[in-house]
């Protein structure tokens, strides 16, 4: 018998979820009302409710639930979170901002 609590679920099949592929490098802001997936590239601004960033972000990722930054991750660039996970040999060259002291901070 398995439990099925603590198997983890694919959070790439939730519906109207945005991925950028492996071999995708894209330029620009990605703004999304859904889950986000970076497995390649972006050179630019993420924002989302949640994201799972498994490449390469050269721009700042907001992300008003949860991310979660897998260990072939590289990120130069501010994550505004309210839940964050890193896994072991990821990299994040810039400020990890609670969105609490960031609400704070604007006041």
């Amino acid at each position: 018998m398995t439990l099925k609590l603590f198997k983890k679920k694919d959070k790439r099949s939730k519906t109207g979820t945005t991925v950028i592929g492996t071999s995708a490098m894209v330029i620009g802001t990605i703004v999304s009302d859904s889950f986000v997936v970076i497995d390649g590239g972006i050179e630019g601004d993420v924002v989302a409710p949640e994201a799972l960033i498994n490449g390469l972000v050269n721009g700042n990722i907001k992300v008003t639930s949860q991310v979660e930054v897998a260990t072939n991750s590289r990120i130069t660039g501010d994550l505004i979170y309210k839940s964050i996970l890193i896994h072991e040999g990821a990299r994040i060259f810039g400020k990890l901002l609670h969105q609490d002291e960031t609400i704070a901070l604007n006041n």
